[in-house]
């Protein structure tokens, strides 16, 4: 359908605000009608938006979104990081116009700093990659509608510049709907592909002397400092403990840590306490002798491991590696699972070429809605990420 057919088929139709309001909507609902009954769809800001919602849960697979869009982690974000860090909720959703089931929703926040209005993903720095939630077919189909886009396009007033950061290369990509202006990421995704052969993945995939050698350095520890056990923690104090150990182990290594910051510490703690039990994130433990060397915790609410946070003994037990041995160590108790990958995130390759990783690039998209808009878009994709003004939004940004 070509756009002047979309313009002759369309039909939109503005609520009065105040009944938008009343049914928990920012803004008066969008309806987009269209000859396709596939693209007759609402659209709107919903500040209330629950995603430990059953309909969010119908909504939310492994194919539809990444582990950093599962429910229990948004709700998190939403609850307890965003009003911490002077966010506001700005899901936008997209509704099928009869039935009122989910078609798609956009995680989306609003923030403010130094006189910029920015609406971008409930990222707050904490975040690997972000995407909008939906089945990818539909969301192309969706994309094909210009009525469609406007429709989004008028849930973003208010605001200077849509900021659509982190989003996968390999994902559905988010300019297609929004028309946003896009460019590189600095960084990479790590994707460590380990099959579920443990030896295939030991011998064929990595070094044989790096593995040789993690080998030797777990019998060594033992023989001379007693057992050296990996495993997930379960039981919140145990849990709490591996917290403490790597808000530690992170503020040992710069004084400016996240890690460090209250309302930072206590969303990854509770978060983790919480996930443990639904199995949406995972924290690994590494102890000799019973005393903590490593932590890693990552999220998996979509069948696939993203690590996270990673911190390791840098004193004691420098020697033996604790942080790579534990990651090694993941990879095998998740081949164990039936996972034949795991991610390591952006960032510096550094300890993650060891992994001999697949890179995934990401993208960054930018919709420009006022003139100090246009000119902060023009700057981010032109210069180097100005990560001092993104601070504003969120101090630890990735």
């Amino acid at each position: 359908m070509t756009g002047a057919d979309h313009g002759a088929a369309l039909h939109r139709l503005y609520e009065p605000a105040q009944a938008a309001e009343s049914a928990g909507w920012a803004s008066p609902r969008i309806h987009v009608r269209e000859q396709d009954t596939s693209l007759n769809v609402t659209i709107g800001v919903e500040p209330a938006f629950d995603f430990m919602s059953a309909e969010y849960r119908a909504l939310f697979s492994p194919a539809r979104g990444t582990a950093f869009q599962a429910p229990l982690w948004l709700d998190h974000l939403h609850r307890r990081l965003a009003p911490a860090l002077g966010g506001r909720q700005h899901t936008i959703t997209v509704r099928d116009a009869a039935s009122r089931e989910l078609v798609a929703v956009l995680p989306m926040a609003m923030q403010r700093a130094r006189g910029v209005t920015v609406v971008q993903p409930a990222d707050f720095g904490v975040c690997d990659c972000n995407c909008i939630v939906g089945d990818p077919l539909r969301l192309v189909q969706l994309s094909a509608s210009n009525e469609v886009k406007a429709a989004l396009r008028q849930t973003m007033a208010g605001a200077d510049i849509v900021m659509f950061r982190k989003a996968r290369a390999d994902e559905f990509d988010p300019a297609l709907l929004l028309g946003t202006h896009s460019s590189k990421g600095e960084n990479v995704n790590h994707v460590c592909e380990t099959g579920l052969d443990p030896d295939v993945w030991r011998l064929n995939i990595l070094r044989r002397k790096f593995t040789k050698e993690l080998g030797r350095l777990q019998r060594q520890t033992e023989r001379e400092h007693g057992t050296y056990e990996h495993g997930v923690a379960t039981d919140p104090a145990e849990i709490a403990e591996a917290f403490a150990y790597l808000r530690d182990a992170h503020c040992a290594l710069r004084a400016e840590t996240f890690l460090g910051k209250e309302a930072y510490f206590t969303f990854y703690r509770d978060y983790a306490i919480e996930s443990a039990a639904s199995g949406e994130a995972l924290t690994y433990v590494s102890r000799v002798a019973g005393k903590i060397v490593a932590v890693l915790f990552g999220l998996v609410g979509d069948g696939v491991f993203h690590a996270v946070l990673i911190g390791s003994d840098r004193e004691d037990h420098e020697r033996i590696k604790p942080g790579i041995q534990l990651i090694y160590r993941m990879g095998l108790m998740q081949m164990a699972q039936g996972r034949d990958h795991f991610d390591l995130g952006p960032g510096d390759p550094g300890y993650k070429a060891h992994f001999r990783p697949r890179l995934v690039e990401m993208r960054n998209h930018t919709l420009s809605l006022t003139p100090a808009g246009s000119a902060m878009s023009l700057i981010y994709h032109r210069i180097k990420p100005l990560k001092n003004l993104l601070r504003s939004f969120a101090p630890d940004v990735r």
